[in-house]
């Protein structure tokens, strides 16, 4: 596939009964899903941490960082990262992988990684912005590690 082909794609997934799509610039792998460990400090519900190819790859749980709708019941794992060659890389467990759409990837214009919503199918397509993800994803281990929230509370 060429680049220009690849820039008009994203992976499309479930959490729960919501739709999500993110550019596939920003997918680096889908992984099976794996048992996440713990991380002392922060929240279990919203964070923990895999074994990825012998690195520890911190994980945020979608319901700490994106709204939805339904019990989310993870199958695979979307290793993310702001683009390829980025270092920073960060887990999302998915329930559901629904395969390629096609469209352009999108800017969140605010702090929500929702960058648009489109119909697709008959149903409410979320567009993500996988640079807002990973800086909502930050934020919220900050904000469990200053001591802002109660431990084990998700935003």
């Amino acid at each position: 596939m060429n680049a220009a082909a690849s820039e008009n794609r994203m992976l499309a997934f479930e959490l729960g009964t919501t739709l999500f799509a993110l550019p596939i610039s920003g997918v680096v792998e889908v992984a099976e899903s794996a048992r996440v460990a713990p991380v002392p400090m922060l929240p279990r519900a919203s964070f923990g941490v895999v074994n990825h190819h012998g690195d520890a790859l911190p994980v945020v749980f979608g319901g700490a960082v994106l709204a939805f709708s339904g019990a989310s019941a993870p199958t695979r794992l979307l290793v993310l990262a702001g683009d390829v060659d980025d270092p920073d890389r960060y887990g999302l467990p998915v329930d559901r992988i629904l395969g390629l759409v096609a469209g352009e990837a999108a800017l969140a214009r605010s702090a929500n990684p929702i960058a648009e919503r489109r119909r697709h199918e008959g149903r409410v397509l979320n567009v993500l912005d996988p640079r807002r993800l990973l800086a909502c994803a930050q934020a919220l281990v900050e904000e469990s590690m200053s001591g802002d929230r109660p431990q084990g509370e998700a935003k």
